[in-house]
């Protein structure tokens, strides 16, 4: 599962751990596409970049790199009521074998003009609730896995309607991690 920490690392580093799902937050009919994420993002906070690219089937590239790791992911654009959500997981088209399961990260993603800000699930929220032996949100099925990671198992029709319910000021999201456009 290093391949999440990616990208996530930097947006979680403060969290410690990932929050991770079992299944995609998006389906065929709520696959979207912006334009407006192509391009290079770096965020100058902790020196890391993203490049955004077109895809095979309605995807993106995101190459990361962050001054401790680098990688690629495949991305997929959600809309979920009237907020934006990417759908990160291992990169289409490669096989890790079979003892790995492909999970997913999911952002929340703004773009506004030349500024991108992504926002994780919040690991510290969700894992405390975990823990104290309530569910992780009302609404979701969640367990704490091997490495402690908070390891989403809803379906995706329940994972959507989590979000159309949760708001951005909801305390189940993390701290959003600003990104400046580099290149377009």
């Amino acid at each position: 599962m290093a391949f999440a920490g990616l990208l996530v690392s930097s947006l979680c580093a403060l969290q410690g751990c990932l929050v991770l799902a079992l299944h995609p937050v998006y389906d065929d009919q709520s696959i979207a596409w912006d334009p407006d994420l192509i391009g290079g993002w770096r965020d100058a906070d902790d020196a890391s970049t993203i490049t955004i690219s077109a895809a095979e089937w309605r995807s993106y590239k995101v190459h990361y790199e962050h001054p401790s790791e680098k990688g690629d992911l495949t991305a997929y654009l959600t809309i979920v009521g009237d907020d934006r959500y990417l759908d990160l997981s291992p990169l289409r088209g490669q096989d890790s074998g079979s003892f790995l399961l492909p999970v997913h990260c999911v952002l929340r993603v703004k773009v506004d003009g030349d500024t991108l800000t992504l926002t994780p699930l919040s690991y510290d929220v969700l894992s405390a609730r975990l823990r104290s032996g309530g569910a992780a949100a009302p609404g979701l099925a969640a367990v704490l896995d091997q490495k402690q990671n908070v390891l989403l198992t809803s379906s995706t029709p329940a994972l959507r309607s989590w979000l159309r319910k949760t708001p951005s000021s909801s305390p189940a999201w993390g701290a959003s991690a600003t990104f400046l456009r580099s290149s377009r």
